[in-house]
């Protein structure tokens, strides 16, 4: 077995590599367009190729020493190690976030909110062909990145906030979407510069574990389980079928935007995939993210049991939309 400073060295680099860059980061006030766009293109492509084949990504967009790094961090957060298909439905679901600095080494978070953890990936231009390729990754828990100071808690941060789910979880996104720019353009000092080894090392452990809790969260809807639950899989199994039928009218209560929901793209519907799940006391929330476009996402709240329950909400969301609010 590998030894703990080996194989907890993904992030330990990665911040190493922060504290270099950051005093140049404070310089930089905008971002250069050409940049930012190849920069975005490539980032996009790795997502959206690795939630579908992520060997295949990684021969495209990372270089061999990345690989291996990818290949240990995996088997630290999916306790995996044949973990292709893990790293597959973590991208799935994830938002890229970066700033252009222009710098040899360039950071792109890909941010799942879902289980509030962020991989950083750290790129540099391959002298073969000057391409933008993963040189190095690193997993963090998000909460560190709105700035939680130690000792971290375990767990995902917008289950802590009293706002109904689909907007704390917008919410919360936005926070470590708007620090992540902020400490890239030099506005705020960036709160990950200052992890110790030992501290990196917990957020490695520290996200394991939320991803374990968030797919643990989502068995509800796919065991045989009795109660709300039972519900919910029905009232989301009514709300598709009314979509191929265009009677939404007939399934959601009388004040949804039926002209808006109808108006969706039918291989939007299609690419939703349960992502959340929450339920107390005779109420129940699912949150369904489109892998086809990770920022829009839908909710469905349901009120009773498996013998008689109620669609009280269903509607769409965007992450985009929370970002200039939380900058407010």
């Amino acid at each position: 077995m590998r030894s703990l400073t080996l194989l907890f060295r993904p992030l330990i680099l990665a911040v190493a590599l922060m504290l270099c860059v950051i005093p140049r980061l404070a310089q930089a006030q905008a971002q250069d367009k050409k940049l930012y766009v190849e920069l975005w293109a490539e980032a996009e492509a790795f997502r959206t190729l690795a939630s579908q084949n992520f060997l295949t990504a990684l021969k495209n967009s990372s270089t061999p020493e990345a690989n291996l790094v990818f290949a240990e961090l995996g088997e630290l957060v999916w306790f995996d190690q044949d973990n292709a298909d893990d790293w597959s439905i973590f991208f799935r679901h994830s938002l890229v976030n970066f700033v252009a600095t222009g710098n040899d080494i360039e950071f792109v978070y890909f941010q799942n909110p879902w289980a509030d953890i962020t991989l950083i990936t750290l790129w540099s231009r391959t002298p073969k062909d000057n391409r933008l390729r993963i040189v190095d990754v690193g997993m963090l828990m998000s909460s560190v990145i709105r700035g939680a100071k130690v000792p971290f808690q375990i767990g995902r941060g917008w289950m802590r906030e009293k706002a109904y789910a689909p907007v704390a979880i917008g919410e919360i996104n936005a926070k470590t979407t708007n620090q992540i720019t902020d400490a890239g353009i030099g506005k705020i000092s960036n709160p990950l510069a200052s992890l110790t080894s030992e501290q990196a090392e917990a957020m490695v452990a520290g996200s394991a574990l939320q991803w374990m809790e968030y797919q643990t969260s989502l068995l509800p809807l796919f065991a045989d389980e009795t109660g709300i639950a039972s519900a919910m899989r029905a009232a989301w199994n009514n709300v598709m079928t009314a979509v191929n039928k265009k009677q939404l009218a007939n399934v959601l209560p009388a004040n949804s935007p039926i002209k808006k929901l109808n108006a969706i793209d039918p291989a939007l519907w299609a690419s939703l995939e349960p992502v959340a799940y929450i339920e107390n006391e005779g109420n129940a929330v699912s949150i369904f993210a489109s892998s086809r476009n990770p920022n829009t996402y839908a909710a469905l709240a349901i009120k009773g049991d498996d013998k008689k329950a109620k669609i009280t909400h269903f509607d769409f969301y965007q992450f985009s939309d929370f970002l200039d609010k939380d900058a407010k």
